[in-house]
């Protein structure tokens, strides 16, 4: 599977578990609502530094983001 779709799988996945919409998960990590919402879809890849950001803001690790086995 593509990695941007498998981080933006993961990315929706760790958001609603923890109760959050777009707009507060992007607040969380520091990050636009529609940038938020374009990498879930697969349409915007994440930069090291997005992923780093959206680990933090979520409290969960880059590998976890990255990892196809959580979807």
């Amino acid at each position: 599977m593509v990695l941007r779709v498998v981080f933006g799988m993961n990315l929706k996945y760790y958001r609603t578990r923890q109760g959050l919409n777009q707009e507060e998960a992007a607040a969380k990590c520091d990050i636009s609502s529609e940038y938020c919402g374009k990498m879930e879809r697969g349409v915007q890849a994440a930069t090291l530094d997005i992923v780093e950001k959206v680990s933090v803001g979520l409290n969960v690790t880059a590998r976890d983001l990255l990892n196809e086995s959580n979807i």
